[in-house]
């Protein structure tokens, strides 16, 4: 790794508090991030500035958008898939991986989607009436199946 301003090599790691804008809302944490020794400016470090931006994505899901562990807890108590439970919220299989990994945060429409469902289990069948033509014959059976224990389970 070497310095953008000045091409020095030397490099170091400390402390460095971030401030992020996400959606209008202000996130600031202290992480570490690489500096030059020389110039004393911020170097690009890969697996640092992955680990910011995870950490970013991390408290703004907390504190204004949804945590991905209550993502998995949710399509868990449902007892689906990714592919199946993506169907059923509308979204493709790929971001709602996404979502689970905390890699990225919620568009606001799946949030909304995702915390109604947290406020109110049993409107899942709701949407998947709503989304009936998304699936195939067997997905719709599948997902009929593991509903219908979810809805013997809450009663």
């Amino acid at each position: 790794m070497k310095c953008d301003n000045c091409s020095c090599k030397s490099t170091y790691i400390k402390d460095y508090v971030h401030n992020y804008n996400i959606k209008g809302k202000e996130i600031n944490f202290i992480s570490q991030r690489r500096f030059c020794n020389e110039c004393d400016s911020l170097v690009y470090d890969a697996e640092l500035d992955n680990e910011a931006s995870r950490k970013a994505i991390e408290i703004y899901n907390k504190n204004y958008g949804i945590c991905k562990d209550d993502i998995v807890n949710l399509r868990n108590k449902y007892n689906l898939s990714q592919e199946l439970f993506s169907k059923i919220i509308g979204c493709a299989k790929k971001t709602l991986i996404s979502y689970e990994k905390g890699m990225v945060i919620p568009n606001d429409n799946y949030r909304i989607i995702i915390n109604a469902l947290i406020l109110k289990p049993d409107i899942i069948i709701t949407l998947v009436e709503a989304n009936k033509k998304q699936f195939t014959e067997k997905e719709y059976f599948r997902i009929q199946e593991k509903l219908s224990k979810f809805i013997n389970d809450e009663k």
